[in-house]
């Protein structure tokens, strides 16, 4: 990993998620999957548990098929990441999350947001990168807050260096 915003949001990461781990006594972790903060939290996990070998990383993915598209590096990492996993979970096969319109292992708009749903719903503390756009994590984050009062979002902002900022849903 070259980049430095992804290094400046690895060493984040890191530093929240052993957070999690001390101060809030939190041991299981789950991500999407996908490219960029889903996959750099994973493999932050996967550092922590050399410290921390009780943790539990989750991989979350929204439909079997994911990496179809992506080139063949993404896809190589893809299935590393996958190796590494304590669990997998394919949320578009547990019956609460199926999408009904949707072909099984392809991708769907609907299925993404099952898979947030999913992850929002078995979470105690959420972790997000979010910039205030509209994104598919302001769809996670507007579904967290319909339906997860009481606990908390540590929320790193990627326009100012990763501040954190921690709230609680209300």
């Amino acid at each position: 990993m070259k980049n430095p915003t992804m290094l400046k949001l690895k060493d984040k990461l890191l530093e929240v998620i052993e957070e999690l781990i001390i101060k809030e006594e939190k041991s299981r972790f789950i991500t999407g999957g996908a490219l960029g903060t889903d996959q750099a939290a994973c493999w932050c996990i996967h550092i922590l548990k050399k410290k921390y070998p009780h943790i539990k990383n989750i991989i979350a993915t929204p439909f079997k098929e994911q990496d179809k598209v992506w080139s063949s590096e993404q896809k190589m990492w893809y299935k590393r990441m996958l190796e590494v996993a304590d669990e997998i979970v394919n949320v578009e096969e547990l019956e609460k999350y199926k999408v009904s319109e949707a072909v099984p292992g392809e991708f769907s708009p609907a299925k993404m947001q099952k898979r947030n749903e999913y992850m929002i719903d078995h979470s105690e503390a959420i972790v997000a990168v979010y910039d205030g756009t509209k994104s598919g994590t302001r769809n996670c984050l507007n579904y967290a807050r319909s339906t997860y009062l009481g606990h908390q979002l540590w929320r790193l902002h990627p326009n100012f260096n990763f501040e954190l900022d921690i709230t609680y849903f209300a």
